[in-house]
């Protein structure tokens, strides 16, 4: 029998990216219309403003909460940007005085290269960050990382699970009780990793990653619409990451990273800017996917529960509802300002109503 109505707690965006200044202002409202009770924002801002010490991270969280409705309850949970410099210290009070859930890693090589937007400051030197994960791993606090190799000469399919192997797993046997979340996961491998390694791992997943395959990248010519850091991968990868989540692997959690550019940075014919920005219909695409594989059952606990405690959120109490449309009437927009939206002008079946 089809279902044509879902209600679950209200959800909770595990990786998010809001910018600032003038695009912050347009896209805020995006998530907040969503019915998110928070979200995991990415300090990855503009240099020198990433929010690699308490004051940055603070003066971030203050833009942001000072455009945020005085009636909404939504909890912006903010990320301490790794470098070379960080200290454990610097880590450690972060959170203790609640500035900060979790410290964020983004890789960069010796050349000063990232692997996305904003990263080229992140760690080059994963080993001498080690004192600074003994001491995450001690208080409890969670890493967050873009697990993608850096290097020029790795092949862009592959960074995922180069990274995995070389960084990720040496890291996790050096420090067995770190609890960890593999960012935007992508790679059917590094999936199975996740749910089977016998360590205090989760993942993130984003609706696009769900929804499309590489080959979105070169539809009808370069489509930089759909270009992302990770880059999409194969059909056969698509379809494991998929499968663990909509199986109800409750290693596996929504994180959109949803990232806004200006129409003129994603579709310039060089240097196109890496991001998509799904913050307008994430529930509706994510409820989309979970509907395809017969699975709404899993829908809940993806959106809404699995691994929460990390970002010391609770279950909310409150609930939304999804409703299947019959009469055509939800299409996703083109832009929000000048930001292209993923799928845009593309019709879902589904639409959050309260």
């Amino acid at each position: 029998m089809k279902v044509n109505k879902v209600v679950v707690p209200r959800w909770f965006d595990r990786h998010l990216h809001l910018r600032t200044g003038k695009m912050l202002k347009t896209v805020l409202p995006c998530t907040l219309n969503q019915r998110a009770t928070g979200a995991v924002i990415m300090g990855n801002i503009p240099y020198p403003n990433q929010t690699s010490t308490i004051a940055k991270a603070l003066a971030y969280r203050k833009e942001i909460t000072s455009l945020i409705p005085v009636d909404s309850d939504f909890n912006p949970r903010m990320t301490y940007y790794l470098t070379d410099d960080t200290s454990p210290e610097e880590v450690m009070r972060g959170y203790e005085e609640g500035v900060w859930c979790a410290a964020k890693l983004y890789m960069a090589n010796q050349k000063g290269h990232g692997g996305t937007t904003g990263s080229q400051h992140g760690v080059k030197n994963l080993l001498g960050r080690y004192p600074v994960f003994a001491a995450m791993e001690r208080e409890g606090i969670p890493l967050l990382g873009h697990f993608e190799a850096v290097e020029e000469d790795v092949d862009e399919f592959d960074r995922e699970i180069v990274s995995l192997e070389r960084d990720l797993i040496p890291l996790l046997k050096a420090f067995p009780e770190l609890m960890v979340v593999f960012e935007h996961i992508t790679d059917g491998r590094a999936a199975d990793f996740v749910a089977q390694a016998p360590y205090q791992i989760r993942a993130t997943v984003t609706a696009h990653h769900l929804m499309m395959n590489r080959n979105a990248m070169f539809w009808i010519g370069m489509n930089p619409a759909n270009y992302c850091r990770p880059v999409p991968k194969r059909e056969d990868h698509r379809l494991k990451v998929r499968k663990y989540v909509t199986g109800g692997n409750r290693r596996f959690g929504a994180g959109t990273d949803s990232a806004p550019h200006d129409e003129e940075a994603k579709s310039r014919c060089y240097g196109c800017a890496a991001g998509i920005f799904t913050a307008p219909a994430a529930v509706e695409m994510y409820t989309t996917v979970f509907d395809e594989d017969d699975a709404l059952k899993h829908l809940g606990p993806f959106l809404s529960e699995n691994f929460l405690c990390l970002y010391e959120m609770k279950v909310s109490n409150e609930m939304m509802t999804i409703e299947r449309t019959c009469t055509f009437d939800f299409w996703v927009p083109q832009k929000v300002g000048t930001v292209q939206i993923f799928a845009g002008g593309r019709y879902f079946p589904w639409k959050l109503v309260d």
